[in-house]
């Protein structure tokens, strides 16, 4: 567990307070980041079904594979563990049915979300036929808890975009002397783990050239070459926690085009966050780099949104775009405890993806990255100067 009792059970208290507000008796989790959040429950095996029944004033119940009841915490507000057996894997709603009947059978209104990626049809139609009109959607409430990171949150999501920053470094140094993209790929990702990185919710881009203007493409044993830049986009997990950053590096003195697409992008990552004060719009974030990079370039430059909150995730997702996303337009407001990671990447034709990406965080008193690494270009050689193993 990397929080206290007393944590946890704040958070519980704000999803009760927002069930209140819904009237609803119970409400049904079912994502695996929203069950983590909750209770500190983690596993890889969510490809299962599971689901935690929280009840409005009475002990939580998870309905698991019969397997991961070993991974459920010992909280005092969480009851008995359902297990889902071998015959009901494929069909787990007469389980999850039972569960509800058994601890909650007299509840008028049972929400559900809607909107969650994990709750296959087959169950929801179980549901909707057993339950009626006590089934209600309830989408959002968890996650509208997990939109203001408590310190100890951020803490954590520091320590993982060190982490990060450890395997860019540990890549660029590895381009200066190897033949393709899975090379540097493979020292990347040796790094994070060697310093405690556990498995993410997305894997790294690192490839180089025109080859990184195709989306969400990964290393291929592409060759790479002294004329060439290198995307470099590593991400690191600690307790499911995420931080993530991007660097466009080159082996030698970057060209002046490189520099300034580069330049760009980083001017308008400070720009957001400069705008990222409390009170201001999520849509005046993306208005402050999105503006500039577009007095400079065309829009088609950056199509992308501008961000999303960081936290909690699981594959095939890394950041928190279900929470917060940074969008024109959003006029919801900025608030002390949002963690974001920005992404003014220009996919420029011809070059490259060029991006300078950070994590940052709105505090009390500023709103700051928690990268350390420099905001330029890196070659190289800057390898052997930059240290932040001392940092993480």
């Amino acid at each position: 567990m990397y929080f206290t009792e007393d944590e946890y059970a704040e958070r519980l208290t704000k999803v009760r307070a927002s069930m209140s507000a819904s009237d609803l008796d119970v409400l049904l989790v079912t994502g695996p980041e929203n069950i983590t959040y909750l209770t500190g429950y983690t596993t890889p095996g969510y490809h299962i079904f599971q689901c935690v029944i929280v009840p409005i004033d009475a002990p939580l119940t998870f309905v698991v594979r019969n397997t991961e009841r070993t991974n459920v915490p010992d909280l005092p507000w969480i009851g008995e563990s359902v297990p889902i057996g071998v015959a009901n894997l494929s069909d787990p709603a007469p389980i999850l049915l039972g569960a509800i009947k058994a601890t909650v059978g007299g509840a008028r209104r049972i929400g559900f979300d809607s909107a969650a990626l994990f709750l296959p049809p087959k169950v929801y139609l179980a549901l909707a036929a057993e339950l009626g009109d006590k089934l209600v959607e309830a989408p959002g409430l968890v996650e509208q808890a997990r939109r203001l990171k408590s310190p100890d949150e951020i803490a954590l999501i520091e320590r993982a975009t060190l982490l990060a920053e450890a395997g860019i470094v540990s890549g660029l140094d590895a381009f200066g002397h190897t033949t393709t993209d899975s090379d540097v790929a493979s020292a990347a990702l040796a790094r994070v783990a060697e310093l405690g990185g556990e498995y993410t919710g997305s894997p790294a881009y690192i490839v180089p050239g025109v080859s990184s203007l195709i989306s969400h493409t990964t290393h291929a044993q592409r060759p790479v070459r002294d004329d060439e830049p290198l995307r470099l986009e590593v991400c690191a997990s600690i307790g499911r926690y995420h931080g993530v950053l991007t660097r466009t590096v080159t082996r030698f003195e970057p060209t002046d085009e490189l520099r300034r697409y580069f330049d760009l992008s980083a001017a308008a990552g400070e720009a957001m966050r400069q705008a990222a004060r409390p009170g201001a719009t999520i849509g005046e974030v993306d208005f402050a780099g999105r503006s500039l990079v577009e007095a400079e370039v065309p829009a088609e430059y950056w199509p992308n949104r501008g961000g999303y909150s960081m936290g909690i995730a699981y594959p095939p997702g890394l950041g928190e775009g279900d929470v917060l996303d940074i969008r024109a337009g959003d006029e919801r407001p900025i608030e002390v405890g949002m963690v974001f990671h920005i992404l003014p990447t220009l996919r420029v034709p011809g070059l490259a993806a060029v991006g300078c990406t950070d994590t940052f965080a709105v505090e009390e008193h500023d709103t700051r990255f928690l990268s350390t690494l420099p905001r330029r270009v890196l070659t190289s050689a800057d390898a052997a100067a930059l240290d932040v193993t001392a940092t993480v």
